[in-house]
């Protein structure tokens, strides 16, 4: 217990700072995902017929909530431009015509042109305006088929042949960007996990480790610290991701659902596979700036490529088998997200289970023995220095390690 003390006394300024930073990004993504719904588009119209039937299709685009129709123009050119100009992001040209072409059967197309730079309204602009259109289309036909004389159950039924309804499963919303927390959470907290607490404790252990025997009492002392430090690290960062993942359900609406046994041995393996990463990149870098300068620059990529921002099959050929095999984010993330969009049992959760398991079963001995060959080889390297050629400084330097070490509790 006063060992657990002690290292939240030493590690009090990095541990507040994943804490707090953690929940501090988990409310501001929670908050800019809480609607998935983009609603009030600004929208363009260029009506040419001026007939019942366009004015028809113009007051349904305005009641649309999800449009703002705020923008008439005279011609097609007036249009684009006010789409370059971002006036406007989308509008409709109803040609010339349009309401006697529906009339006589001749199929006339009305054009929805769109701004492309931005693909969720892009896709809101579409679907509104297809609903709209669908809607009053299925309409015109059926007063086209009772103009000529068929009876109105007749004409419902050949213009509507089938009626369908939807039910959609999980999540009701339907949005990719509350699919992302699932990810972003993990993200953030592995932001600070491996370069603020795991990386300098075992780069710090690394030079204590190459000053003493390890089959000494105090080398195992050292080593059991060690243990101990990487075990409250992870206990505290799954305690901490499952807090902000209840934290979004409360607040957002983000689905929370699964067996929490389930979620503790996902995260566990996880930062146990992160611990892996860990002593194979501090078994060859000794310096923590560099090290921080190569993790931001991976941690992007890794998040793009983890398999919810791109699914696999738009991946090339092999790329997400070697994906798998570099790092454990792609395991974590996917079986964290189905566990809470679906609540899936054990047997349902095993292969995601199972890849961490394989990971941690290759690169965990990967990664000690490359560790520990590093200790070995800074232990000759001090064996093969003069003793004369020992500075005073580095004598001084040499009993602190080895009383820090000898006083350092079991945990």
């Amino acid at each position: 217990m006063k060992s657990f003390f002690k290292i939240l006394k030493e590690e009090r300024s990095p541990l507040l700072k994943t804490i707090i930073l953690t929940i501090v990004a988990t409310l501001i993504f929670g908050y800019a995902m809480s609607n998935p719904y983009i609603d009030n588009i600004p929208f363009g119209i260029v009506d040419k017929d001026n007939s019942n039937l366009s004015r028809t299709v113009i007051q349904q685009l305005k009641i649309n909530p999800g449009l703002n129709v705020n923008y008439y123009a005279d011609s097609d050119t007036e249009l684009e431009k006010a789409i370059k100009d971002r006036r406007v992001n989308g509008g409709i040209i109803i040609p010339k015509h349009f309401e006697k072409d529906v009339s006589l059967a001749k199929s006339p197309s009305a054009l929805i042109v769109i701004d492309g730079t931005s693909l969720p309204k892009e896709a809101s602009i579409l679907g509104y305006a297809s609903q709209v259109l669908g809607t009053i289309n299925a309409g015109a036909q059926i007063s086209v088929l009772q103009g000529n004389g068929m009876v109105p159950y007749q004409s419902k039924q050949a213009v509507l042949n089938f009626s369908y309804g939807e039910r959609i499963l999980y999540e009701p919303q339907s949005s990719y960007l509350r699919y992302l927390i699932y990810t972003l959470i993990p993200l953030v907290n592995q932001g600070f996990f491996v370069p603020v607490l795991l990386v300098p404790a075992l780069m710090k252990k690394k030079e204590q480790f190459a000053h003493i025997k390890m089959c000494s009492k105090e080398g195992v002392k050292a080593v059991i610290g060690l243990i101990g430090r990487v075990l409250l690290y992870s206990t505290i960062c799954i305690i901490l991701i499952f807090t902000c993942l209840c934290i979004v359900d409360k607040l957002f609406g983000v689905p929370l659902r699964g067996d929490i046994l389930i979620y503790i041995v996902l995260m566990s393996l996880f930062f146990i596979n992160l611990t892996a990463m860990g002593l194979v990149f501090t078994s060859f870098m000794d310096n923590l700036g560099h090290f921080i300068l190569l993790f931001n620059l991976i941690n992007i990529p890794i998040f793009l490529t983890c398999g919810i921002i791109f699914p696999d099959y738009l991946l090339p050929t092999g790329m997400p088998e070697a994906l798998n095999s570099l790092w454990p984010f792609r395991h974590m993330t996917m079986g964290l997200k189905m566990l809470n969009l679906k609540g899936l049992s054990w047997d349902l959760m095993l292969p995601y289970l199972k890849n961490e398991l394989k990971f941690g079963a290759f690169w965990l001995p990967i990664g000690l023995a490359m560790y520990s060959a590093r200790i070995a080889f800074m232990k000759y390297k001090n064996s093969k220095i003069p003793k004369e050629y020992i500075s005073q400084e580095d004598i001084v330097e040499e009993n602190i390690i080895r009383e820090g070490a000898v006083q350092e509790d079991v945990i």
